[in-house]
């Protein structure tokens, strides 16, 4: 079991490096438009890398419950798109292009499933980062709640408000049949794409959540302390680098309404997340003053 696990780790740490030595050159060429025509497969290629990312995270640190959870988002997703693209429900009417594939039974790209498991893990990174501060400790966090399910599926939401701009306008990975009033985005698409995320958020924090008191349940129980979880920050982190990256691309080709949302979501994460440090730092400073005055 302990060798399992190790390997799982080691999956994780080598796809994290794989993305993280992609994603400059992915972001600058995209925000070029300097993407070469042989080159359209590597967004597709790093949502499945990403996806895969935190299957693997799930697995290491939560067991047969991550292994679970992924595999119920990848294929409840899959259903939902696929269900989707054919009839028009709940998205609204839309259908992929051929910039993503392969594709799924011929319609779905194999990325959307695992664009889905990114996002949704992702935003629980989010959510965590902001009910702990809300909370101020860390079991609130663990727990699964109204709060922290509604919080996550508002994420992966605001998540999805800086991505349709890119992926239809510039990417062209899928196209919509008729316009709505954001970025040709019709409402329908971001109402069911947060009942979506809600379900599963649910499904994803159910399977993951803390193993009751004397339960013994191989490897979650060896990760049920918070400090014990490998890379517990690499959601946040995943969420935020995506964030940056549609931001940056957005803002490049003049969706300025697209880069100001996932900036306003940057400004707020950076905030939360640096603040304690510079509080600390503020409260060190006067203390180092205050001692240099009694001296």
């Amino acid at each position: 079991m302990l060798h399992a696990i190790v390997r799982l780790r080691s999956w994780v740490v080598g796809l994290l490096s794989v993305y993280l030595f992609i994603y400059p050159a992915a972001l600058l060429l995209v925000a070029l438009d300097q993407v070469p025509v042989w080159g359209t497969w590597v967004g597709g290629a790093l949502l499945i890398l990403q996806g895969a990312l935190m299957g693997f995270w799930l697995t290491a640190n939560y067991g047969w419950r991550g292994s679970l959870a992924s595999a119920l988002i990848l294929v409840s997703s899959w259903v939902v798109e696929h269900t989707g693209a054919i009839t028009g429900f709940p998205f609204g009417t839309y259908s992929y292009t051929d910039v993503l594939w392969p594709k799924i039974a011929g319609v779905v790209p194999l990325a959307i499933p695992f664009a889905w498991l990114l996002v949704v893990t992702a935003a629980v990174g989010a959510t965590d980062l902001t009910l702990g501060k809300v909370a101020n400790g860390r079991s609130a966090i663990r727990r699964v709640s109204i709060t922290r399910i509604l919080t996550t599926a508002s994420f992966a939401l605001l998540l999805d408000v800086t991505i349709e701009p890119f992926a239809v306008h510039i990417n062209n990975y899928w196209v919509w049949n008729y316009a709505g009033g954001y970025y040709d985005v019709p409402t329908s698409n971001f109402v069911a794409w947060w009942f979506t995320s809600l379900l599963l958020t649910w499904a994803l924090l159910v399977l993951c959540r803390k193993p009751k008191p004397g339960h013994v349940d191989q490897p979650a129980a060896i990760h049920q302390s918070e400090s014990a979880m490998m890379m517990k920050w690499l959601p946040l982190a995943l969420y935020m680098l995506n964030l940056t990256m549609f931001v940056l691309v957005n803002l490049s080709h003049g969706q300025g309404a697209a880069a100001m949302i996932g900036g306003l979501i940057l400004l707020y994460l950076g905030y939360v997340w640096s603040e304690p440090l510079l509080m600390r730092w503020a409260f060190g400073s006067r203390r180092g003053d205050g001692r240099h005055s009694d001296a």
